[in-house]
């Protein structure tokens, strides 16, 4: 609970009295007195105006009692006077005791009725003060001399000191007051305006600064002379701090939003607001569906959407001369065809979070940029009237990725047409095959036709295994050409047997040439490949091609062997083994890199084509030397399950 100042307790001590057992003794003399005053009036010779002493009685009892008593006491001593003239001057005559008498009741009333109004008023005025306790304020009062005369709870509060210390000292000296301005200045303005209002500086009982927001009224008496002055402070230290923070918040917030690179934006959103509250009112709860359904909101709402404030980066960017060029509504910026406004009016219906993305803006030169964007809605309920964007321009990045792009498409085409002109020269050799196999079909079907009696079956055979030479060849050049024409891949499931015995047939006047032994081992279990068949057939025709020439100086047993299985998962493993001359160590490392090669009269484009070939099928191609001589080829392709394969 509050202390209680020190007027307050004088008034009280004053007007109720002192404590329970000196009212006692006050009561006990009252009526000790009035006994007396009795005796005397009624049983002495005096003659005079004695019962004018119970006055002091009645102001007795008022000290120690309230209303009641001070009744009980005028009505007894009116009682006690009127019983003494009776008793000593018998029925009323108008005579000069008669007069005394009357003289004697009406003083007793008098100060009876005096007595209670003061007592009331100095209830009153004891409530007042008391209200003074209650609140968390500062008041105190001084004189003109700047002593401390009233001291309230709340100035205990803040200052630290009692009510018992802090009554009788200089004020200045105690809170070591000082002020922002000149305390002449203000002391003149006190004394003539009859009030002051400002911020001192002053000092709590432990030393630390207290800043106080004071208010002081001058008491003057009935004659106008100043009395006493009352100062009411309120502690504004932690709202000062608070003050001060956001301050220098709001100074890094202005540097970083003024010096920043990036394009900053303050926009309004409240008219948006508004609408968007219409529109729950009306019941609408899916602004997304609502959106879809009337295009032309998000319109009306870049509209209502103002542009309050940008940074230098975005008057640059959007060519304008001054800021103030470029403060408006929004849509002056946005393209009829944008779409991205309406996440951020997404995002601002949900009531926080942040709407980012890219989109255009127009310049004031006409110019179409090409922006990200980030827009951080205030959390939860607040004033929608300074929502910060963040702009980045891309239109460059944008040029340079569009040129990156088409150059690399350039690019790309380029290496596939040198490369095309690689593989030709890699790969005559192979349309060779087909075509001196055309070549000897053909000059022995017209050997069959034109013996004297032609053989008939057998010219047709002839030229049915011609037509099937010519159709192979014709595949090769017909893949040849797609990989400079862009055209897709054909990704099929082929059977692995029969591509490698179709090589094996190209390739069959080399294996005799250098008496190479081929076996082919298959597993039956394997499950069948799926990939453009023309290309891994070249991939397998060059790896056959390459084992047999590293085995064409070998000496002794030679041996192709190509053996395929499953691997456990979703694809299937192939490998080339010979028994020729291996890998040398110098270039085991860059094996598969483009003109690289291991015979001098190669051009090194044939390993790194097939390497990128079994790459694009989602394999892996890689080699090792086999530790008894020669080297095995491993490479990997996707491969689809076997109920699949039989549908």
């Amino acid at each position: 609970m509050p202390r209680t100042n020190a007027l307050t307790h004088a008034h009280r001590g004053t007007l109720i009295g002192p404590r329970r057992g000196a009212s006692a003794w006050l009561s006990v003399a009252g009526t000790l007195l009035a006994v007396a005053v009795f005796v005397v009036d009624t049983f002495t010779p005096l003659q005079g105006a004695v019962a004018v002493v119970y006055l002091v009685v009645v102001l007795l009892v008022a000290a120690a009692g309230g209303r009641t008593s001070i009744l009980g006491a005028v009505a007894s001593c009116c009682v006690l006077t009127i019983a003494s003239y009776v008793r000593g001057h018998g029925w009323p005559e108008p005579d000069a005791a008669f007069l005394r008498c009357l003289v004697s009741l009406s003083a007793i009333i008098v100060t009876g009725v005096l007595a209670m109004r003061a007592r009331k008023r100095m209830a009153t005025i004891i409530r007042q003060a008391s209200l003074l306790d209650l609140t968390h304020d500062s008041i105190y009062v001084r004189d003109t001399d700047d002593v401390i005369v009233e001291w309230n709870g709340g100035a205990e509060a803040l200052y630290g000191w009692t009510a018992g210390e802090a009554i009788g000292r200089r004020a200045s000296e105690l809170l070591a007051t000082a002020f922002a301005g000149n305390r002449a200045d203000m002391d003149a303005e006190l004394f003539s305006e009859g009030r002051w209002e400002g911020e001192l500086i002053q000092q709590h009982r432990d030393g630390r600064i207290v800043l106080v927001e004071a208010r002081c009224a001058l008491l003057r008496d009935a004659a106008g002379r100043a009395q006493q002055i009352l100062e009411a402070g309120t502690d504004i230290t932690a709202r000062r701090a608070a003050d001060a923070a956001l301050a220098e918040s709001e100074r890094r917030y202005r540097a970083i939003f003024e010096s920043s690179r990036f394009a900053f934006w303050e926009e309004d959103y409240t008219l948006v607001v508004e609408r968007i509250h219409v529109l729950r009112s009306q019941g609408v709860v899916d602004l997304a569906a609502y959106i879809e359904k009337h295009p032309s909101f998000v319109r009306d709402a870049c509209a209502l959407t103002m542009v309050t404030d940008v940074n230098a980066a975005t008057v640059r960017m959007l060519g304008a001369r001054h800021r103030d060029d470029l403060i408006g509504p929004l849509d002056r910026f946005l393209p009829g065809s944008d779409r991205t406004f309406g996440q951020v009016l997404v995002t601002l219906f949900e009531g926080s979070g942040t709407a980012e993305g890219e989109t255009h803006l127009i310049n004031l030169k006409g110019e179409r940029l090409n922006v990200l964007f980030a827009v951080s809605m205030p959390a939860g309920p607040s004033r929608y009237d300074r929502v910060l964007a963040s702009v980045v321009d891309i239109t460059e990045r944008k040029r340079t990725e569009h040129a990156l792009m088409a150059m690399q498409s350039e690019l790309a085409q380029a290496a596939r047409v040198t490369a095309l002109g690689e593989m030709s020269a890699t790969i005559a050799h192979e349309v060779n095959q087909p075509l001196a196999a055309i070549v000897t079909h053909g000059e022995a079907a017209l050997r069959w036709l034109r013996r004297g009696e032609p053989d008939l079956g057998e010219a047709c055979d002839g030229i049915e295994r011609l037509v099937r030479d010519a159709r192979r060849a014709s595949d090769v050049v017909n893949r040849v050409r797609s990989v400079a024409s862009k055209e897709p891949r054909q990704h099929v499931r082929f059977d692995l047997r029969a591509l490698v015995e179709e090589c094996a047939l190209l390739l069959d006047g080399d294996m005799a040439r250098h008496r190479v032994g081929f076996t082919i081992d298959i597993d039956r279990a394997a499950p069948m490949p799926r990939g453009d068949r023309v290309q891994l057939q070249q991939v397998v025709l060059n790896l056959m091609g390459n084992a047999i020439r590293a085995m064409g100086t070998v000496p002794g047993r030679r041996e192709l062997t190509l053996s395929a299985r499953a691997t456990g998962g979703e694809s299937l493993l192939i490998e080339v083994e010979d028994t020729g001359t291996g890998i040398p160590d110098d270039i085991a490392a860059s094996l598969f890199d483009a003109f690289v090669s291991t015979r001098g009269g190669g051009m090194g484009m044939g390993l790194a084509i097939c390497r990128s070939t079994v790459e694009s099928h989602g394999g892996r191609l890689w080699a090792t030397n086999r530790p008894e001589g020669g080297a095995t080829f491993h490479f990997t392709l996707p491969v689809t399950v076997a109920e699949e394969a039989r549908a």
